[in-house]
């Protein structure tokens, strides 16, 4: 399979990703109005982007991650100035091109110069098109949504999945990133 055809893959799973969350976040805005009151929710898209540290292999170790998302497009029922927002940390995590978990704790600059601090846990999971789906589930434990409910994805594509049989292993990935806090009011 080429790379064009890994891409076309990569993009139609990433599309799925964005479908069921779209779904989950239309049937919070479809609620009734007493109840839509309730919740706060906030969905961003944008891109990601990893480097590992030693390369990840096919042989579970731990890697130290250096991590990236730029959330250029936001959408919230509750907090319209936030349009956009990103981060950039340095985790741990047990990995290999198989899979593996990552705990993290990571603050978001948001556009309006708000924060949010995430701590959540990860699975990380190679899919068939060599694609690393990455899902991460936490609470905000500071600042901006304090208490939320946080649901981060990426399909980060890995564009050398042969470096996996290799003692260098793969040393980045990138693609499509996105957030969902909910907040119960």
């Amino acid at each position: 399979m080429g790379i064009a055809e890994l891409l076309s893959v990569a993009r139609r799973a990433f599309a799925g990703v964005v479908v069921a969350m779209s779904v989950a976040v239309g049937v919070v805005a479809a609620a009734p109005a007493t109840q839509a009151a309730d919740v706060e929710s906030l969905s961003c898209v944008g891109n990601g982007a990893n480097t590992y540290q030693p390369g990840v292999t096919a042989q579970p170790r731990v890697v130290s991650i250096n991590s990236s998302a730029n959330y250029d497009s936001c959408v919230s029922n509750g907090s319209p100035t936030i349009t956009a927002g990103g981060y950039a940390i340095t985790a741990n995590g047990l990995v290999s091109c198989l899979g593996g978990g990552v705990s993290i704790t990571v603050t978001i600059t948001w556009n309006t110069g708000e924060t949010t601090t995430v701590a959540a846990v990860g699975l990380v999971v190679l899919r068939p098109a060599n694609e690393v789906v990455v899902v991460y589930q936490g609470t905000v434990t500071a600042g901006r949504f304090t208490g939320a409910a946080v649901l981060m994805t990426a399909a980060l594509l890995n564009t050398t999945p042969a470096q996996c049989l290799t003692p260098e292993g793969v040393t980045g990935t990138s693609g499509p990133a996105n957030i969902t806090i909910t907040q119960l009011a």
